[in-house]
């Protein structure tokens, strides 16, 4: 009977032991999933979600609000180009687009070294956003009922990291959400996006 008693207390031991938390593995929590126009980590907005998994990462998420001043595509006039660094126009290019700008030979300083450079206190990943990249930003945020996201409706364009030409850019217009190019020496205003 002393056995049947040590092996019930044994037994009993070993279930309580391995239903406390912090004994056993927890279970990995659920990832956060977020839907277009939600807030997103960094207290911006949501406005492009991989569904499809074609990259490393599942969401684009917008700067809470403009980065600066209106600024030109490139400092040092319209002769500073990425031409031939071949700046893309698809979404999930706006990274390798912003890397390219600032990569050039005697850059001094452009819009996408202010979104390079932008640190929101947690977050230092931001780069600026490419022509298609920028136009899912004003599909989904500017162009809904309630807009959000707290775009300039003014004739202001904001500068993609897409190169045009030799002395242009491309640019999202969001009064009408037209797109076109401006000359880099313009200024325009800057968003800084992030992928995470």
């Amino acid at each position: 009977m002393k056995r049947l008693g040590f092996v019930f207390i044994a037994v009993l031991t070993a279930l309580i032991f391995t239903g406390c938390p912090g004994t056993g593995s927890d279970p990995t929590p659920d990832p956060v999933t977020y839907a277009l126009g939600d807030p997103g980590p960094a207290g911006g907005w949501i406005f492009y979600i991989d569904e499809a998994d074609e990259f490393s990462w599942d969401y684009l998420e917008a700067a809470p609000s403009d980065q600066s001043a209106p600024q030109v595509w490139i400092e040092g006039g319209e002769t500073q180009t990425t031409e031939n660094g071949n700046t893309l126009t698809a979404i999930g290019t706006g990274q390798a687009n912003s890397d390219a700008i600032i990569a050039q030979t005697d850059h001094t300083g452009s819009a996408a070294k202010i979104c390079l450079d932008y640190d929101d206190g947690t977050y230092s990943d931001w780069f600026l956003p490419s022509q298609y990249e920028l136009n899912e930003m004003y599909t989904n945020l500017h162009d809904q009922v309630p807009a959000v996201g707290g775009f300039s409706n003014d004739d202001y364009g904001y500068w993609s990291s897409s190169e045009g030409s030799a002395n242009s850019a491309r640019v999202q217009y969001f009064y009408n959400g037209e797109q076109n190019v401006d000359v880099k020496s313009y200024a325009l205003r800057v968003r800084a996006v992030r992928a995470f």
